[in-house]
């Protein structure tokens, strides 16, 4: 026995030798494609310390974009709210929103306001305005990079209660910001490309009677498949009001008007969402006995999706954000208020609070990724 122990230790030592070598013969390549790309962005930014050559491969643009689309499709996302002077972080645990294990996030940009508005939120960016100095601030949450984009008296700067925005990517992967502006009852319409910090106008449809509405209110932009949907909600008096469904073709540069659902009242108002990289739209009709419905655009065609059960309007001044794909949703009031639908519950059980009023604290949910502003 004690003869064959120099002979095992040989074969285990050889065994240990190859098995080491094919670890290495992995290369770097399939390491980054195959296995770093599906860490978390937390995980990915503590591999960026492993070496320079890590740190310079995990650094890249093309890398934070490849790696951003990937966890985008794992639902992985969290729930941020945002104050005068810090933010909050809650992650969703379990097909829940986790309010025991916040993290508590110090704003870095400066700022005079006590109240700022989320804008939009897209790939781990969120657009945030200063209400009161107008200023917009492209930021990511988790790495703390921040752009401010006022270049000018009116090219960055922004009126919360008139002006919208939405994020976008063109055809060469570059990240763009759609700036509708509201001046009297013009509405200018700005482009911002983040990587070459470059603003720039385009024509807009001003002439077509139902931007000479004196009161418009837009929703923030929803990117969808080369198309940024906005939802146009219109009084002009005490009986002509109504609402609109607008895209914005980004390789035409250029609005056309979609028909929204086919449903029997005209007095509505939606709330765009993406759910597996489709558009889906809440919507709310048929005062005083509120309907709601949730509907996916198939082509040029809407199919409903579910029903809402008859209990009170909920879905008026809110925020509609998909989270997970058991059929769970946050909806966030005006004032903060934070509620989940469930559309795989029947009856009230279907709608709960997830958490109480934050007053003049902005809400939004957002993907960790490691993609920053200065792209």
């Amino acid at each position: 026995m004690d003869s064959l122990h120099p002979i095992r230790k040989k074969i285990h030592m050889r065994r240990y030798a190859h098995s080491r070598t094919c670890i290495d013969d992995i290369g770097i390549d399939i390491l980054v494609s195959h296995i770093l790309i599906r860490l978390p962005a937390r995980c990915v930014g503590r591999c960026r310390c492993v070496c320079k050559e890590w740190l310079s491969l995990l650094s890249t643009q093309q890398f934070a974009i490849t790696h951003c689309r990937h966890i985008s499709t794992t639902y992985d996302q969290k729930f941020i709210l945002i104050g005068s002077l810090s933010g909050y972080v809650y992650p969703v645990v379990l097909d829940h929103l986790s309010r025991s294990s916040k993290t508590v996030l110090s704003l870095p940009f400066e700022r005079s306001s006590c109240h700022v508005r989320i804008l939009a939120s897209f790939e781990g960016l969120l657009c945030i305005c200063l209400c009161d100095t107008g200023e917009m601030v492209i930021w990511n949450p988790l790495t703390q990079v921040y752009k401010m984009l006022a270049n000018s008296k009116t090219r960055g700067l922004c009126n919360p209660n008139l002006d919208d925005v939405g994020f976008y990517v063109d055809s060469s992967n570059e990240y763009m910001l759609l700036h509708l502006k509201r001046i009297g009852d013009k509405t200018r319409l700005y482009i911002y490309s983040l990587r070459r910090d470059l603003w720039r106008k385009i024509g807009f449809l001003n002439e077509l009677k139902y931007f000479k509405k004196k009161k418009l209110k837009w929703s923030n932009g929803t990117f969808c498949k080369g198309v940024v949907y906005f939802t146009v909600d219109f009084i002009k008096n005490h009986f002509d009001s109504g609402s609109m469904l607008l895209g914005f073709d980004v390789k035409l540069e250029k609005f056309n008007k979609i028909h929204y659902p086919n449903v029997p009242h005209d007095d509505l108002e939606g709330h765009l969402f993406l759910l597996r990289n489709n558009l889906h739209i809440f919507l709310t009709h048929g005062m005083p006995f509120w309907s709601v419905d949730l509907w996916r655009l198939d082509g040029d065609s809407w199919i409903k999706v579910w029903v809402f059960p008859p209990i009170r309007p909920i879905l008026l001044g809110c925020t509609v954000t998909y989270v997970i794909s058991t059929g769970k949703f946050l909806v966030v009031g005006d004032y903060g208020d934070v509620n989940e639908l469930d559309i795989t519950l029947s009856g009230e059980d279907c709608y709960y609070p997830v958490l109480g009023c934050y007053s003049r604290l902005a809400g939004t949910i957002f993907t960790e990724t490691r993609v920053s502003p200065n792209m």
